[in-house]
């Protein structure tokens, strides 16, 4: 056998090994159904097509990808509100990329939250690369919200093109029943870490708003394939998007990827609702619990942890450091961060996997127990062993289509 197919195969066999005995509380990862994995091997794969501005296809069989795409734009309808939808990128980040590339010009100005908000670190170094100048949205860390009487004052100065909200870290989703915008001025809404719970009504959904471009990644709250997704009710977006992102700036997709969301979209029409509001409850369960081991937790309010997917643990730069090897040690899946927004240090969580196996209060409990032993490991190895041997058989898929083959 071939020396590197066999380190390959290896390699996949640790990976899906390491994929059973992970108790996963990253937040920008997911379980996929196998439902939703089917037309990732389908004869869409490596489908070529391109529509000419005479909406022609210069691709023998390009319009079954045509097709696709208008079914996907049928479900995004359904779920999002959106008249104009395009998943041709692959990530989140390749949506903004495309996003600002066709809504803005060298020179134009913008607000957005920074990293030190939780903002994405890759969209300041886009936009510098494209000479478009951004001022910080104004941001209020007691309350892990955005200033809306500061950020408004700087809507009315008409100054800026656009607003554009990319948080990665975020426990409170902006209001943007609050957001005041000026003359022609717009809202990029990155909800990678949010779209699942947009399209299972657990947050607003910022296509409310006419003004407001909605782009993300598929795999974190939403449970797809690694896709990018686009979304607009803004006639005058959707043209210079559907003028520019293809053939401008794309030209061949991965439209096996885009059936799969479908799949993923259709999925969360029947179940989303359901899974989407767990997600929010277990969160701000476990953040209760964890609380009473004396984890020093975010809040946004008395009463609530989060008002998503995420929980932040606030730590000293040590204690961050030293609580993050010993989750590795016990395969236990989190996030370290290093910035304002978590008191300088600390853990993101997440509970969108666990939700997906329907944990209840009880695992939950036993899941915080773990989380608190896992501070000091060394005394207490046994009984995380047995609780990670529990936690793991409790890793049953929920709130799925089961049995539907797609031939």
């Amino acid at each position: 056998m071939n020396s590197i197919l066999r380190s390959y195969i290896e390699l996949n066999n640790e990976l899906n090994e390491n994929e059973k005995t992970k108790i996963p509380l990253c937040a920008a990862e997911t379980y996929i159904s196998e439902f939703c994995k089917q037309p990732l091997i389908s004869e869409f794969e490596g489908k070529y097509s391109f529509v000419g501005k005479n909406q022609s296809n210069s691709f023998i069989g390009g319009e079954y990808i045509v097709q696709l795409n208008e079914l996907l734009s049928e479900e995004c309808k359904k779920l999002f509100n959106a008249e104009y939808t395009n998943a041709d990128t692959l990530t989140g980040i390749n949506c903004f990329t495309v996003c600002a590339m066709s809504l803005l010009s060298r020179g134009d100005h913008v607000l957005v939250t920074t990293p030190e908000q939780g903002g994405h670190a890759s969209i300041p170094i886009i936009l510098d690369s494209l000479g478009i100048s951004y001022t910080a949205v104004p941001y209020d860390y007691t309350k892990y919200q955005i200033d809306y009487i500061r950020l408004n004052e700087l809507c009315c100065t008409g100054k800026y093109k656009f607003i554009i909200f990319c948080q990665s870290d975020l426990i409170n989703p902006p209001d943007l029943s609050k957001v005041h915008t000026a003359g022609n001025m717009g809202i990029i809404y990155d909800g990678t870490q949010t779209l699942g719970l947009i399209a299972g009504k657990a947050v607003v959904n910022p296509l409310d708003t006419d003004n407001v471009v909605l782009i993300g990644g598929t795999h974190k709250t939403l449970p797809a394939p690694s896709c990018g997704l686009i979304m607009t009710r803004n006639l005058a977006y959707a043209e210079a998007l559907k003028h520019n992102i293809t053939p401008h700036y794309l030209r061949n997709t991965q439209p096996n990827h885009i059936a799969a969301l479908l799949m993923c979209l259709i999925e969360q029409e029947e179940y989303g609702k359901t899974y989407q509001s767990h997600t929010i409850k277990l969160a701000n369960f476990l953040g209760e619990a964890l609380s009473k081991y004396n984890f020093r937790l975010a809040r946004t309010d008395s009463n609530t942890y989060t008002n998503t997917h995420q929980l932040f643990i606030l730590m000293s730069a040590d204690e961050t450091e030293n609580y993050y090897i010993n989750a590795q040690k016990f395969n236990v899946t989190l996030n370290t961060k290093h910035k304002k927004l978590f008191g300088n240090d600390g853990i993101r969580l997440g509970t969108q996997q666990i939700s997906r196996y329907n944990w209840t209060d009880h695992e939950v409990s036993k899941l915080a127990k773990l989380l608190y032993l896992l501070k000091n490991p060394a005394d207490h190895h046994e009984q995380i062993i047995q609780l990670r041997k529990y936690l793991i058989k409790k890793k049953i898929p929920h709130f799925e289509y089961e049995n539907i083959i797609i031939k």
